[in-house]
């Protein structure tokens, strides 16, 4: 049977409906929400901006660590079903519509940290838009700023031809709904397939959606990243800190634009805050297990200095260009 392959946006279009059902939201945020506790606390950081936000929840994770969340998604009903889900949680926070050519041109002050996760890169077609991307990002990003890349790791899934993700579902009552999430290997991209099986009472349906990915290589997204400016890159298999597997699952790159994280006043993201200091670069060690709880304990920081020495810099943002209304 010949497969319809959907445009990117259509597909996520017709998946909004159903994407939070695919998704356990709590399990996921509670394997997350430590990794980026940390680097909020650590360095202080006071905004964040999520790229391909999908339905929010890490907008709302970030807004609900004390920063000032805003989200961009490309899809209309995405940022629809995110507006809805931070009313349910009670959370104010910005949603708005857009993808990565014009990012630096809707944001007249820059972010402490910008996050682009799920696998989002993957859904650009060649390098030269990755790098673009990656420049919009840099732009967007203060001195100092961080910027977190979540990919699955390619390297390891195209050289074993893994087919399958774990499948997920959810049960209400008499309604039952699976997903399975599937990749067919072209010599160039991948067909990304989520078929879904919906029950309700004893009767069953299905649907299959397929779009085009593209398998970029630990390497190539490395090089990108340091071709735009990115010098400090950190590689990680999963949100414990553990150094990068070749032959694991995932990617996680965590990455430093050059210069000092600036103290903030009220401004364009609107949270008022106190003088940050800027402390210098660490070294995350790997977390330590408990035995009595089962839960990982933060990680323990080293500096990467002799001697470090922590610098406060007052004073606002500096200011660019007004945001343009959507």
């Amino acid at each position: 049977m010949e497969k319809n392959i959907l445009p990117q946006l259509e597909f996520y279009d017709q998946l909004s409906d159903s994407y939070d059902q695919m998704i356990s939201w709590p399990a996921r945020i509670g394997a997350e929400g430590m990794f980026f506790k940390k680097l909020v606390t650590d360095l202080k950081l006071k905004s964040s901006l999520d790229v391909a936000c999908s339905t929010g929840f890490h907008v709302i994770m970030f807004r609900r660590l004390g920063l000032d969340a805003v989200g961009v998604d490309a899809s209309p009903k995405m940022i629809e079903k995110a507006r809805a889900n931070a009313i349910t949680c009670g959370v104010t926070v910005e949603y708005i519509l857009g993808d990565f050519t014009n990012l630096s041109k809707r944001f007249s002050e820059g972010f402490d940290i910008i996050t682009c996760l799920g696998d989002t890169i993957s859904h650009l077609k060649t390098k030269l838009e990755v790098k673009r991307a990656f420049q919009e990002i840099y732009k967007c990003l203060n001195a100092g700023g961080l910027f977190v890349l979540q990919n699955r790791n390619y390297d390891y899934i195209v050289k074993n031809r893994v087919r399958f993700m774990p499948p997920t579902g959810s049960r209400n009552g008499t309604e039952e709904t699976l997903f399975f999430r599937l990749f067919d290997f072209n010599p160039k991209s991948i067909d990304f397939s989520i078929v879904k099986f919906h029950r309700h009472e004893n009767k069953w349906d299905s649907t299959v959606q397929t779009t085009e990915i593209y398998p970029y290589l630990k390497s190539e997204l490395e090089n990108l990243l340091k071709a735009v400016g990115f010098k400090k890159l950190d590689f990680y298999r999963n949100y414990n800190f553990e150094d990068y597997d070749k032959n694991g699952p995932d990617l996680i790159v965590v990455g430093e634009k050059k210069g000092i994280l600036k103290a903030k006043q009220v401004g364009k993201h609107g949270l008022p805050s106190e003088k940050l200091e800027r402390k210098p670069r660490l070294i995350l060690s790997k977390p330590k297990q408990s035995k009595s709880e089962g839960i990982s304990k933060p990680p323990v920081a080293r500096s990467r200095e002799k001697s470090p020495k922590t610098m406060a810099v007052p004073g606002k943002r500096p200011r660019g260009r007004p945001r343009k209304k959507i």
